[in-house]
């Protein structure tokens, strides 16, 4: 009776024990979380373009999407591949200057590729490199062409050749989130905010305000200059940390 006793105190005691361990074998047996990558998308990819492709022309291009990705640039007919430098989030941009070797064209293919750990998102440019209002050197196929309908033309009795029919790729609007268009400039009486040592107080009586309308978000940026920063209402412009640009792309 005694013996019986002493085992169930023990069994009673070794209870609490076996929970706790059993408690924590569930806990350890769980899977750790994984962290998750954001997977990468291409909103927008754009280039500056050029009139001519020279050797030594620079090429400017722009890609907006995901943030914090790794993006590049191929150029079919380049000698090397692009990478993109992201100067706010989730815009990536960076400027290729042709070289001896590079053989580009107008319509040479761009591809650009914005990488997430092992996930890639890709994107082919839809403009053509060269701006469409320049005329262009005729390639060796087209000069050949063109020499075989004068000889033809020469001939007595031959009909004149047909004009050469010239086609345009439509041009494709930009994604570009710090363009925009200046609504309007004004001269304000008065002291500007934060102001500078001025060289005169007849300066230092008014200054002025730009009022500038974003493309993409149909909102507005004002900025105050202490002198006339010479812009016009209907200027593009390109507004990046306070700074204000003209927006050569047309």
């Amino acid at each position: 009776m005694k013996l019986r006793l002493m085992m169930c105190t023990i069994a009673a005691a070794m209870a609490p024990a076996t929970v706790l361990l059993t408690a924590s074998g569930t806990a350890l047996a769980q899977p750790a979380p994984q962290s998750r990558t954001a997977t990468p998308a291409i909103n927008g990819f754009n280039v500056e373009e050029v009139a001519r492709l020279d050797q030594g022309v620079r090429l400017q291009f722009d890609l907006y999407g995901t943030p914090g990705g790794n993006a590049t640039l191929n150029l079919d007919g380049a000698n090397r591949a692009l990478h993109l430098t992201e100067v706010e989030p989730g815009q990536y941009t960076g400027s290729y200057v042709i070289g001896t070797r590079d053989r580009l064209k107008a319509d040479s293919r761009v591809t650009a590729e914005l990488r997430m750990g092992n996930e890639v998102a890709t994107s082919v440019l839809r403009e053509s490199l060269v701006r469409s209002d320049v005329a262009q050197p005729a390639d060796d196929t087209r000069q050949l062409a063109t020499k075989d309908a004068r000889i033809a033309a020469a001939a007595p009795g031959a009909a004149p050749p047909p004009a050469p029919r010239m086609t345009e790729r439509p041009r494709v609007a930009r994604y570009c989130t710090s363009c925009g268009i200046i609504e309007k400039v004004e001269t304000v009486q008065g002291a500007l905010p934060n102001p500078r040592p001025l060289a005169s107080d007849a300066t230092a009586r008014q200054y002025f305000r730009v009022t500038v309308r974003m493309n993409t978000t149909d909102t507005t940026q004002v900025l105050e200059f202490a002198n006339n920063p010479g812009y016009r209402t209907g200027d593009r412009v390109r507004v990046s940390d306070g700074v204000l640009t003209l927006d050569k792309q047309e």
